[in-house]
């Protein structure tokens, strides 16, 4: 059964690059621009973002903007949300390949929307549009703890 969205049907979003004459470049995001290079492990001059940090940062995003709509939604009362990500990237004899990512985080609701805060952490973890995409390549472990607290 197809579900029908409030949202559009297809989106479609555009990014740019531009090689720095170094070991980095810029990215041109909208009206947004993100410095990167290349981490000085890896022979660069780690002057702007690494792009495996982007990627988490990207990730962690996307998940906390499908939370706070589900949660919005669902009338949940949120406290506060925080999330964290760590990438383990390894060498396999031919080239690095991210082989975890772990996604932990703290999630704090009103008491008596503990059952509802669960839910919302079940379904931001199903319907995030980057894990969804991901999750066949990447292996995630989400490790996301839920407290109530009094209002």
């Amino acid at each position: 059964m197809k579900i029908k969205t409030k949202y559009p049907e297809k989106m479609e979003y555009i990014a740019h690059t531009e090689w720095d004459g170094k070991t980095g470049g810029t990215a041109k995001l909208r009206d947004t621009e993100l410095i990167f290079d290349t981490p000085e492990v890896y022979g660069g001059r780690g002057q702007g973002l690494c792009p495996y940090r982007l990627f988490i940062a990207g990730v962690l995003g996307c998940i906390n903007n499908t939370f706070l709509d589900i949660q919005r939604m669902s009338n949940l009362d949120l406290i506060s949300f925080k999330l964290s990500g760590k990438l383990i990237v390894q060498f396999d004899g031919e080239g690095y390949s991210i082989t975890k990512f772990l996604i932990t985080g703290e999630v704090v609701v009103a008491e008596d929307d503990l059952f509802l805060g669960e839910r919302c952490i079940e379904q931001a973890k199903k319907y995030c549009p980057l894990t969804r995409s991901t999750k066949d390549c990447i292996p995630i472990i989400y490790e996301i703890e839920l407290t109530g607290e009094e209002r």
